[in-house]
């Protein structure tokens, strides 16, 4: 894969040959709806295990033309970049103004995400090891979602509902691990009845 290219945050009108920061800097109409297509047409390559899909194979899957594709995504990197930016804004963390009902969204939120077929494959690519430039875009693109999670619960502590007996990272990596290794180890999403049992343990947990 290439290196990422440089983003260009300018509008569109003024924007220079970095057609991925263009195309977000869009919002509605048709420019939006193009660019769902093409980031659904690649998850759904990668929920086939397919990393190695051609702009000609998204062109027709998203049914746009090629040139639109050259134009605003011109690597095999920036439709990945497309693809899990959509994919990863699944699980945004609520903010209801309270820990109980954060946690209890969330969980239920996480526990549907973890079972998609998009985040299996997406898993067993990465295990594989056999494309570690697809494993950095991965990665790259989770990190400000998980920094959005561990601020949920650093809100609940600065809002006293929350012990600071644990740090952020600490309560969600317990609250979302299970939740993602139940399909992969069962087969199945964690029945609603499970989930809200683990959500009570780390409610318990993160007593004040």
């Amino acid at each position: 894969m290439s290196a990422l290219p440089p983003r260009d945050r300018r509008p569109p009108d003024e924007a220079g040959p970095a057609p991925e920061a263009r195309v977000r800097t869009r919002s509605g109409g048709r420019s939006e709806r193009v660019r769902r297509a093409v980031g659904e047409a690649v998850l759904a390559f990668l929920a086939e295990g397919k990393v190695a899909f051609t702009t000609v194979e998204v062109a027709e899957r998203a049914g746009v033309s090629r040139r639109t594709l050259y134009r605003w995504w011109p690597t095999h990197d920036d439709l990945l970049i497309e693809a899990l930016s959509l994919h990863v804004r699944k699980v945004e963390p609520p903010d209801t103004g309270s820990w109980e009902s954060d946690v209890r969204a969330f969980a239920h939120l996480v526990a549907s995400f973890a079972a998609d077929p998009v985040d299996l494959a997406l898993t067993a690519v990465m295990a594989s090891r056999r494309h570690p430039d697809f494993n950095t875009l991965v990665i790259d693109q989770y990190r400000p979602v998980l920094q959005a999670w561990w601020r949920m619960a650093a809100r609940a502590v600065a809002r006293g509902e929350a012990s600071a007996d644990h740090s952020p990272e600490t309560v969600v990596t317990t609250l979302v691990a299970p939740l993602f290794l139940s399909p992969l180890t069962l087969g199945r999403r964690l029945g609603d009845a499970e989930i809200d049992k683990i959500v009570d343990l780390v409610l318990a947990a993160t007593r004040p």
